[in-house]
């Protein structure tokens, strides 16, 4: 018997089930996965002198750079002010620069240079790596449709909060 009427939620993924399975839920699925990928990961970008943040901001300048500072942390999943001591190191480290916004002062753009595009694509080589681990003997119609579902479930949770 489920105890939220109200909802589709089965009842081995319902917290006010007695059914409840916590190895049922998605987002604990979801967060044993990531805890797993980032695992071996975070081991192998570390022999580049990059921890998870530093690899996630080059990865993401790595498709769109320059980018500004706030639009850098959003698309990493950072907190900016993360980000921020983050591209100190970077920007030490010579991978990436940092200019003021030519049409407003206040915005600082973060481009890679050289050093840190190179260096991202060994991290990126390795990211497809575990990917493929990851994904041995799902199809590619099921991987597609884990990615929608998810994308679906990013969508829903960015509407208003439940509270």
């Amino acid at each position: 018997m489920k105890n939220n009427e109200l909802s589709n939620i089965p009842t081995e993924m319902d917290f006010l089930s007695a059914e409840h399975d916590l190895f049922a839920s998605p987002f604990y699925l979801i967060a044993h996965a990531d805890f797993h990928y980032h695992e071996d990961l975070d081991r192998a970008a570390a022999r580049y002198g990059l921890d998870r943040t530093a690899y996630r901001l080059l990865t993401t300048l790595y498709r769109k750079s320059p980018m500004n500072i706030k639009e850098l942390a959003h698309n990493a999943l950072i907190k900016r002010s993360t980000a921020t001591r983050a591209l100190i190191r970077l920007k030490e480290a010579g991978m990436v620069t940092q200019s003021n916004d030519e049409t407003d002062s206040r915005i600082v753009n973060v481009d890679l240079t050289e050093l840190g595009r190179d260096t991202d694509a060994k991290i990126l080589l390795l990211g497809d790596r575990q990917l493929a681990r990851a994904i041995e003997g799902i199809s590619e119609e099921r991987l597609r449709e884990l990615v929608a579902v998810l994308r679906q479930m990013v969508v829903n949770l960015t509407k208003l909060p439940i509270e």
